[in-house]
């Protein structure tokens, strides 16, 4: 797949970001491909995933790729690569933890999964507090969601993973706002939230949602 009107050596540009960004564990900061530094070299990156169903998101100060939402609503439709349930509730225990209660409290003002500040680490020992998962279950999906990318371990500690920096704005938004729910559910923000979810829907929050 290729970018029209680009020379030889501007395709060769766009393949070879296009490659990286598609294995890159985690984001490509700036600098490092012309492709993703020039705007219209990174219009044509853009342009060529979108063949593919894949889109370019801003991670940070880099940049990744992930699937573009209605192709991973397609995925999801068809239940390919979803997480088990077991996993998933691991998952999103291990964001409750280390993202979700942090920012609720007030403690984390970034807005990508890699950011550091005020996220904090959590451990299999906090996430079987959960009485529901046994440490058995909790072990045994950690170390499917590591393999996937979706979990880090540092200093023995779990945090998000880099596959997380994948989703594109729409979705993250909506993890961010979910967690938060769990995390703060009867905070001003979470009312307003299921009050606007709940409203039916209009042209403008048809757009807001888009």
């Amino acid at each position: 797949m290729t970018s029209p009107g680009l020379s030889s050596t501007d395709q060769i540009a766009v393949r070879e970001a296009i490659g990286a960004l598609e294995i890159v564990d985690g984001a490509i900061g700036p600098g490092v491909f012309s492709a993703l530094d020039d705007p219209a070299l990174r219009k044509s990156v853009s342009t060529v995933l979108r063949q593919s169903g894949r889109t370019l998101i801003k991670a940070g100060d880099g940049w990744t790729t992930g699937y573009c939402d209605d192709i991973a609503d397609t995925l999801a439709e068809q239940e390919i690569g979803v997480l088990a349930s077991a996993d998933r509730a691991v998952l999103v225990l291990v964001l409750l933890r280390s993202v979700a209660i942090p920012r609720a409290r007030g403690k984390t003002a970034g807005t990508t999964w890699d950011n550091s500040d005020g996220v904090r680490g959590t451990s299999i020992d906090e996430l079987k507090q959960n009485r529901d998962i046994s440490r058995a279950q909790i072990e045994e999906s950690i170390r499917r969601l590591h393999a996937a990318g979706l979990i880090g371990r540092r200093r023995g500690l779990l945090y998000p993973g880099p596959a997380l920096l994948r989703l594109t704005p729409q979705r993250a938004a909506q993890l961010w706002q979910n967690l938060l729910l769990v995390a703060a559910p009867d905070s001003i923000y979470a009312r307003a939230l299921r009050a606007r979810r709940a409203a039916p829907p209009t042209p403008g929050n048809l757009e807001e949602t888009a």
